[in-house]
């Protein structure tokens, strides 16, 4: 019998068209480089680092039925990812980020066209609740609809809920369902914008994390880009330090930090542990072309989280 947890993630995924300049990037010029095609999503980017660390995923998406999305499924299944609950919209179009990165190979200008995630209906999450609460935990990301995100947490009030924010101007669907989260995950902007707290100093940082915790999210972390994360719970704040890494792609690394702290936190780590993890799975990310680094695994991160 299969005895490995297994956690929902309710996100999107996407065709990611990677672009990398050659030279120092121009803006308003025509640029000399390449271009990378790959599989991405916010949701299908956890998903598939969750199942790189051994635990069983349920992934509840939306795919077109284009060629695209055909690959997106083939890969799912062979990761051993449960799709078998997602919705197929027949004449839409498999959902696309591009992103533009700079001689650093981090990014520098992202554009997603996610029309397809528009008017999810209500049975997306009815006709798979019973799916969703067969599991304690459930990850939940902003390329959701505010309304399927407060339905889904209002259906599932026992579910424990971990929010990647996604990017500042997505974050924002997420500011009614912060007291029902186990776990929020975001950057400085985006806490800025959930919180109404601006930020440039440590004192203000934790100010930062105590927001979040008084209004009732159980663990908060807040990455800081080259200046670490900071994070805490009801017994603790702080910050940890980044080890910088010369970077391949950075457009995944989040993702794979918030599948750290959720592997983490289903082996009941500490959460100083947690943050450690889920570094290491970022880093070990962005040192790849892909936003999964196929070589992520189980023992590797827990070696290099120690």
């Amino acid at each position: 019998m299969d005895k490995k947890p297994t956690i929902t993630v309710i996100g999107a995924v996407n065709i990611d068209l990677i672009g990398y300049p050659n030279n120092e990037l121009i803006y308003k010029d025509d640029n000399v480089g390449s271009l990378e095609t790959i599989l991405g999503g916010v949701g299908r980017n956890i998903a598939e680092n969750l199942s790189r660390l051994d635990l069983n995923v349920i992934f509840l998406s939306v795919f077109a039925n284009d060629h695209f999305a055909n690959d997106i499924i083939a890969s799912c299944n062979d990761l051993g990812i449960s799709i078998k609950h997602s919705l197929i919209k027949k004449n839409a179009t498999t959902s696309t980020f591009m992103a533009i990165m700079d001689e650093k190979n981090d990014m520098a200008l992202g554009i997603s066209a996610m029309d397809i995630y528009d008017n999810i209906p209500n049975s997306f999450i009815t006709d798979n609740l019973e799916v969703i609460l067969n599991n304690e935990y459930c990850i939940l990301e902003t390329n959701m609809p505010k309304s399927i995100l407060e339905l889904v947490v209002r259906k599932a009030p026992n579910t424990k809920f971990a929010l990647d924010a996604v990017s500042g101007t997505k974050a924002v669907k997420a500011i009614n369902i912060l007291n029902k989260l186990q776990i929020l995950k975001c950057n400085l902007i985006e806490a800025a914008l959930l919180s109404g707290i601006k930020t440039n100093s440590d004192k203000n940082y934790k100010k930062l994390v105590n927001h979040f915790l008084k209004i009732g999210v159980k663990k908060v972390f807040i990455t800081l880009g080259k200046e670490g994360v900071i994070y805490g719970d009801h017994k603790t704040i702080n910050r940890i330090e980044s080890t910088y890494i010369e970077p391949v792609n950075t457009t995944g690394g989040g993702d794979s930090f918030m599948a750290g702290l959720l592997f983490a936190e289903i082996n009941k780590f500490d959460i100083h542990k947690m943050v450690r993890v889920a570094m290491a799975c970022a880093e070990m990310t962005i040192q790849h072309k892909n936003t999964v680094n196929p070589e992520i695994n189980k023992q590797l991160i827990l070696n290099s989280s120690l």
